[in-house]
């Protein structure tokens, strides 16, 4: 099944690999790092609606 994990730009500047957490159980995952803070759906709604939308057509 495929996943996408979107994370944010901090959590990353912080060390925090989600992809490698998730890539345990999600041998066919999409990452993306996001500029933005906790509500990425507010803060960045394009680019969360272009990732299921993306994620929808895998």
């Amino acid at each position: 099944m495929p996943v996408t994990v979107l994370q944010q730009d901090w959590g990353a500047a912080l060390g925090y690999d989600a992809a490698e957490v998730w890539r345990a159980w999600a041998p066919d995952l999409e990452h993306q790092t996001v500029t933005c803070g906790h509500f990425m759906a507010e803060e960045a709604p394009a680019v969360v609606v272009r990732a299921l939308r993306d994620l929808l057509l895998r």
